[in-house]
């Protein structure tokens, strides 16, 4: 018998230094995405149902819920709204239309964002700054905010991000070029700005990569046919709405013509009268976004924290003027990409009156800035380098507890009709009774279409509009529903949802229940709930 004790077993190799913090700061981003979502923000914003019943019916109908077969771009409210978020929504409401299938996809983009800016962040200063510059996306407020909700234009950083790594993965022996100009031709699908940023850095990327031999003639001419391929139906697109063609069928594909001024023609500087004079407006304008002036869109901020929490434009300015490659850092081509990305997407700023959603491809490189400038000033205090992260972790974990606190989380469900689906449901049970929606939300008829879910076919011609030729048309009457009709709270027999605060004439002679942030006045009839 052997007395001695057994040797304790060698730690895996897998477990070190680097592996243990890549898992924490992935569990605390996952953690700060998934704590109460889709419950937080409470309620469903307009667009989100928008894009999630136009999913739904394409899933179910093979059109639009403006009755378009496969549109490259979807009507929308009637100007027109980017597709890719809506195509990628499809599989997941095949489950249900909810709020949490119609986030889901964006939750798990920006969770699997943290890995691929380790990614490029290992290759571009090493492990350690892939490590820091995770960190910081996986605590940026505006990346988690971002993460929780289902805007169609969100999806635009991940994939842009996606064909960025791609790109710094291309050497001469691979094709990772052919991928990420994959990913470059979609975004032209996931936001409008795209338009103009993607095929800019691409005219930066493409010599820096031949330059560091990163990738063949051949391979660039390659990546290059296949961004055209994928943009020729957004390029049809444009030619359509700005020439005022008739719609194309391509199979069951549809180039549409647009029913109303196209977005992109009266947001966009170079359609204005005066464009040089927009032009200045609209970098003014985005200068001051960058160095922290809020928006004023609660769902893209919360309080003073902005993007990257108060004061991160100076290091992001410092981080950027670090990254310029003659001053010999290694990786040069990585810094190139990456300051090819900065610029490329400041040119948004330029076309477009810009909010953070619109701004939204900038946030990852000047985030990424940031913490290159971190990263020199802990190469210099190594020592105090942990004391150096705490006030990144005390706000982060600030940022959680206002986020999640009442204050804000009756705010936001207030901008997103917290109660309005819930109310809605509610008077679907009393048949044949007309309904008075308040005019205090934003295209309220959305919500009704949201919970029906019939075939466009059936009610796409029983929409009437307010201003018909208006770019963002107001439906007033959709069957027995009418939206911000002063004249239908009189109807006697008329069931009416406000918003709390609004005043009802005789309200103390109704029936009345409130859901969330409001209230529906009905009088008591045999039958009703």
């Amino acid at each position: 018998m052997n007395d001695f004790p057994s040797p304790s077993p060698a730690r895996p190799r897998w477990i070190t230094l680097p592996n243990v913090l890549f898992a924490v700061i992935l569990c605390a981003g996952i953690f700060a995405r998934v704590w109460e979502f889709a419950a937080l923000p409470a309620g469903l914003n307009q667009d989100e149902a928008s894009i999630g019943l136009d999913a739904y019916d394409l899933l179910h109908y093979g059109v639009d819920r403006n009755n378009v077969s496969f549109p490259v771009n979807f009507t929308s409210w009637d100007s027109g709204m980017d597709a890719l978020y809506g195509y990628l929504l499809i599989p997941f409401v095949g489950f249900g239309l909810t709020a949490f299938t119609i986030r889901l996809p964006l939750l798990l983009s920006g969770i699997l964002s943290l890995p691929l800016i380790y990614f490029v962040g290992k290759r571009t200063l090493g492990v350690y700054f892939g490590l820091l510059a995770m960190f910081f996306l996986a605590i940026s407020p505006w990346h988690i905010m971002m993460s929780r909700w289902g805007l169609n234009d969100n999806i635009l950083p991940f994939v842009f991000l996606a064909g960025f790594a791609a790109t710094v993965n291309s050497t001469l022996e691979n094709k990772w070029f052919l991928v990420a100009s994959f990913f470059f031709g979609l975004c032209l699908y996931a936001y409008g700005a795209a338009y103009v940023a993607v095929p800019l850095f691409l005219l930066c990327a493409i010599p820096i990569l031949l330059i560091h031999k990163s990738v063949s003639l051949r391979t660039a001419i390659q990546g290059v046919c296949i961004f055209v391929l994928l943009s020729v139906p957004i390029v049809l697109f444009l030619l359509v709405n700005s020439l005022h063609l008739q719609s194309i069928a391509i199979g069951p594909f549809t180039i549409p013509r647009l029913p109303t001024q196209a977005r992109y023609e009266f947001m966009a500087a170079i359609f204005s009268a005066d464009p040089l004079s927009i032009f200045k407006e609209n970098i003014f304008a985005a200068i001051q976004l960058i160095m922290g002036k809020s928006d004023g869109l609660p769902w893209n901020e919360l309080s003073n924290y902005q993007y990257f929490y108060a004061r991160a434009y100076i290091l992001s300015f410092v981080g950027a003027v670090l990254l310029i490659p003659s001053w010999g850092m290694k990786s040069q081509k990585e810094k190139w990409l990456m300051l090819s990305w900065l610029a490329a997407a400041f040119c948004i700023g330029l076309m477009q009156p810009v909010n953070v959603n619109r701004f939204n491809l900038i946030f990852i490189p000047l985030i990424f800035c940031a913490a290159v400038c971190v990263f020199c000033l802990l190469a210099y205090a190594r020592p105090f380098s942990l004391i150096l992260l705490v006030p990144f972790v005390a706000a982060f974990i600030l940022f959680n507890r206002d986020y999640h606190g009442v204050e804000y989380r009756q705010s936001i469900g207030k901008e997103f009709f917290d109660g309005l689906l819930p109310a809605l449901e509610f008077t679907r049970s009393m048949d044949d009774r007309p309904v008075c929606v308040t005019g205090s939300v934003n295209q309220p008829y959305i919500y009704v279409l949201f919970l029906e879910k019939k075939n466009p076919a059936d009610y796409i011609d029983r929409l009437i509009y307010n201003q018909p030729d208006s770019s963002f048309r107001t439906v007033l009457v959709y069957g027995r529903y009418s939206f911000g009709d002063p004249s239908c709270l009189r109807q006697p027999d008329a069931v009416s949802i406000l918003s709390i605060g609004e005043s009802m004439e005789n309200a103390s002679t109704y029936e009345s229940k409130t859901f969330g942030n409001f209230i529906v006045y009905y009088s008591k009839q045999p039958g009703d709930p």
